[in-house]
């Protein structure tokens, strides 16, 4: 039995304007010293501008981008005979996941200098949406380690099989 008591799951509502709670996840993640006006500010104004670009609903245009880098493995190093592994793990749950996509394209947002945080965002979603741009990269590079270091998981077809549903061998 642990002895922390086991924490319960925060319900996130969706956001106001769009009834969404990935977009709610994003600015939660744009907020910075409890500035959330400026951060809702920041999203709105980035999906806004990607509406105006695509000529689509701009949370749809979200949520494809995000599906694009939403990876479905995740890289656990573990010391095993004095050698440190990485292991690789499915992501079953879609919290876990969509939170490490929110995480590389804020980071990739990050990257980029020179810009308003508004251009980045709406730049980063618009590459991801377009399978293109850092996020999708990293979202690459943690498939490909996944599958080198797949024979240290206990089923590595599993996470073979995993990362060949979204991404077929090329």
């Amino acid at each position: 039995m642990p002895r922390r008591p086991i924490k319960k799951k925060r319900l996130l509502l969706p956001d106001p304007i769009y009834q969404s709670i990935s977009v709610h996840m994003l600015v939660n993640r744009v907020l910075k010293n409890g500035k959330k006006s400026l951060a809702y500010r920041i999203v709105y104004n980035a999906l806004k501008q990607v509406g105006e670009i695509t000529q689509k609903n701009p949370v749809e245009v979200f949520e494809n981008a995000l599906d694009n880098i939403t990876p479905r493995v995740e890289v656990k190093p573990r010391r095993r005979a004095g050698a440190v592994q990485l292991v690789p793990r499915v992501l079953r749950s879609g919290d876990r996941s969509k939170s490490t996509a929110l995480r590389w394209i804020l980071e990739a947002c990050q990257k980029r200098s020179g810009q308003p945080m508004i251009l980045k965002l709406k730049n980063e979603i618009l590459e991801a949406y377009k399978k293109s741009g850092y996020s999708v990269r990293k979202k690459d590079e943690l498939h490909k380690i996944a599958i080198n270091n797949a024979m240290y998981a206990r089923k590595p077809q599993i996470i073979i099989n995993a990362i060949n549903q979204i991404t077929p061998t090329t």
